[in-house]
């Protein structure tokens, strides 16, 4: 299976090396002759700035793409973008019902309070191990059902 897959001129596939799945629109059409060529620094840059912090991995491809092969893109959403943000906002909703300010919390999870936001907001993967600890913080359990 392909990890960078052109579907049209415009929309592109990405399956990361966790495999999650992003979907990228180009803002211009791109030639058949030069597909092949955008997917191969695509697939380069993807890895080279893979992160849980898919916000941030994005921004770097982005920019790098820009400035190697003046190819620019958006965002359109992953597979797992809409898990994140209700994770997040569940989080919040919790922390906040409890009364706990942000920073409060990241020092009783022991995490970084810039972490903990972009979790919040659904722009970070977490793992589980961190999640355990905010739930831990929290006084609730992780509940997978």
């Amino acid at each position: 299976m392909k990890r960078i897959n052109f579907i049209d001129n415009t929309t592109i596939n990405v399956l990361a090396l966790d495999g999650e799945k992003f979907t990228l629109k180009a803002y211009l059409p791109v030639p058949k002759d030069r597909q092949k060529g955008i997917a191969k620094l695509l697939l380069h840059y993807f890895d080279k700035n893979f992160s849980d912090d898919k916000t941030s991995m994005i921004y770097w491809v982005l920019m790098e793409m820009m400035a190697s092969a003046g190819f620019s893109f958006y965002y359109q959403g992953s597979d797992r973008s809409d898990e994140r943000e209700r994770i997040g906002s569940k989080i919040r909703k919790l922390r906040e019902e409890k009364k706990i300010e942000a920073k409060k919390l990241a020092t009783l999870a022991n995490i970084d309070a810039a972490n903990l936001s972009r979790i919040e907001q659904g722009k970070y993967s977490v793992g589980l191990d961190i999640l355990t600890r905010i739930s831990d913080a929290l006084g609730v359990k992780v509940d997978l059902v």
